[in-house]
């Protein structure tokens, strides 16, 4: 007697089930798609502006004048603007935010203003997608920028 060979192949229902599984969780990761879309577009958004507050900040120490962030609040855009030796503030500076990504709330007058020596008056930026979901950045004093966890 020969050695005996089993045969190892799949069935057609093993097969069937197999696809059907494959369509299953393809078919939800295709739907939370947009969702984590927006999450992402939202933490972009977030560091973008935290890093352009610390440029205004910075800015502000290096040339020894005012630097100001002004938002404009339920659209997608801000502006930089430097104070020159008159205080006078001149635009120096349009950005907008990633799709779909808004300016929900500005307190301080939706105006963040750097002092030559950094310092900014207490504010807080919230940003929201598509979704509404929001997430919010806070300036203190000192000038520090945090970008709050979401919850």
């Amino acid at each position: 007697m020969g050695p005996h060979r089993a045969n190892h192949a799949f069935s057609l229902v093993e097969l069937i089930v197999a696809i059907g599984v494959a369509a299953v969780l393809l078919s939800s990761a295709v739907l939370a798609l947009p969702r984590v879309d927006a999450a992402m577009q939202l933490d972009t958004g977030l560091r973008q502006v935290a890093s352009d507050l610390q440029s205004a900040r910075t800015t502000a120490i290096a040339s020894a004048h005012r630097v100001r962030i002004v938002f404009t609040v339920g659209s997608d855009r801000y502006r930089r603007e430097r104070a020159d030796d008159g205080g006078q503030y001149h635009r120096d500076l349009d950005r907008f935010l990633p799709r779909g990504i808004r300016i929900l709330t500005a307190n301080a007058g939706a105006i963040v203003v750097f002092s030559a020596r950094g310092d900014a008056q207490n504010a807080t930026i919230t940003l929201a997608d598509a979704h509404g979901t929001s997430r919010a950045i806070v300036i203190n004093q000192r000038g520090r920028i945090t970008i709050l966890a979401a919850s």
